[in-house]
């Protein structure tokens, strides 16, 4: 987890979003549903396509606002 925090930082203190504007988030199983919505709520502000691989209890947490590929 600290690990994820210190990219997350970098990405922002760093300005990264302005030219990297895709974030692929995954293995976040160590935090609970709601942090992990707070966590993408607040970077779907600044990364223009988000993805995040999550466990099907952990995907309820979000919003119906964020579309959902459920199936490849």
């Amino acid at each position: 987890v600290t690990g994820l925090i210190f990219a997350l930082a970098g990405y922002l203190v760093h300005d990264l979003h302005e030219t990297v504007p895709f974030m692929l988030l995954d293995s976040l199983e160590a935090i609970d549903s709601d942090r992990i919505a707070a966590l993408v709520e607040y970077f779907a502000d600044y990364a223009d396509f988000l993805v995040v691989a999550l466990l099907p209890e952990d995907a309820q947490a979000l919003d119906d606002e964020f579309t959902r590929v459920t199936s490849i």
